[in-house]
């Protein structure tokens, strides 16, 4: 508990002075008589020993009166503002090839319905981190600028949708990767100028299941961009699992995977030019796997600054003291009355 004005404890000085003063002085209103022998004898009734009672409940008042204006609190919540971080940017594909099924523990999903899960997983693992959502099918749109609001940012994820127009239909991860750097270098400027946060490092996390097949960026020309400005990408590729053949050797026919398709040596190939790593996921197993992979290697110090939000609990403290004042008033014109 706090006090959020504790000043106002000064007004306990007068008071604690009044009652120094009446218990020195002891002066009282009272009828004079010439003796008060015959009295002397007479015991004291439950009315008499309570004459006190109207002035304890007064102090009383004037004492938690004096304790609410001082506005006592408790801390409600204590959270961390983040002042530094990693900035990521998550690119994934929405074309209309992630409404293919895929293993989802012991039934299917969509790739599409698949990837939001894990996406927004790995998004509450990073608290601290500015994080935003960038799609792609035929064109490349920001949908969330990076941001610390993960909140906000969870309902966009959620909100993802598969590109269901032929017009609008395609993959162009080439732009998105673009796009996505020119998000990261453009905050990394402004925050550099507001200094209320420090980006550690920037990253790129795409996920796409098919070939680059439109766009005005080249992959190799994004991830070139993406390395110029010091951007780490990492590249997953949504695949069925690889197809196998059978070759035969000097010591007999071997089993062996197909070669990777053009797509995944193209993402293998960015993710290596900035420093990144590719993966292949054909399930929901996997792709959880390699979200954690990242999620254990973008690490960095974080440095916040910690901040409390407080509850205040004075009314009660001014209700008793009305409350007593009232049955002061209450006791002072009935039972409790005294003439003069």
């Amino acid at each position: 508990m706090k006090l959020a004005f504790p000043w106002a404890l000064v007004l306990l000085i007068p008071l604690v002075l009044e009652l120094f003063r009446r218990r020195k002085t002891k002066q009282s209103t009272a009828l004079l008589f010439p003796s008060l022998n015959a009295f002397a004898q007479m015991p004291q009734t439950l009315r008499q020993r309570l004459f006190f009672l109207p002035n304890l409940l007064g102090y009383l008042a004037l004492l938690l009166l004096i304790f609410a204006a001082a506005k006592p609190q408790i801390i409600k919540e204590t959270k961390g503002i983040p002042k530094e971080g990693i900035a990521i940017e998550l690119v994934v594909d929405i074309s209309s090839s992630m409404d293919m099924s895929m293993p989802f523990k012991t039934n299917y999903l969509s790739r599409m319905e698949i990837s939001k899960k894990v996406v927004s997983e790995f998004v509450k693992q990073r608290p601290n981190d500015l994080i935003g959502l960038i799609t792609f099918a035929r064109f490349a749109d920001t949908i969330c600028p990076l941001t610390l609001s993960h909140d906000s940012l969870q309902f966009f994820i959620q909100d993802l949708a598969i590109e269901i127009r032929p017009n609008e239909d395609g993959t162009a991860f080439g732009d998105a990767v673009a796009l996505a750097a020119a998000r990261l270098k453009t905050t990394e400027e402004r925050y550099k100028k507001k200094r209320d946060y420090t980006i550690k490092s920037k990253v790129i996390i795409l996920l796409t299941d098919g070939d680059n097949n439109c766009g005005l960026h080249l992959p190799m020309e994004a991830a070139a961009l993406t390395k110029k400005w010091g951007i780490r990408l990492h590249a997953i590729a949504i695949t069925d699992l690889p197809e196998k053949k059978t070759i035969q050797t000097p010591n007999g026919p071997v089993e062996v995977e197909e070669e990777p398709l053009i797509s995944a040596r193209i993402l293998a190939r960015m993710a290596e030019t900035t420093g990144g790593i590719f993966r292949r996921a054909s399930n929901e197993t996997a792709l959880s796997d390699i979200y954690s992979e990242i999620n254990k290697m973008e690490t960095t110090k974080i440095e916040t600054e910690r901040y409390h939000t407080y509850t205040d609990i004075f009314p009660p403290f001014a209700a008793t003291a009305l409350l007593l004042l009232f049955l002061r008033a209450l006791l002072l014109s009935t039972w409790l009355r005294r003439i003069p």
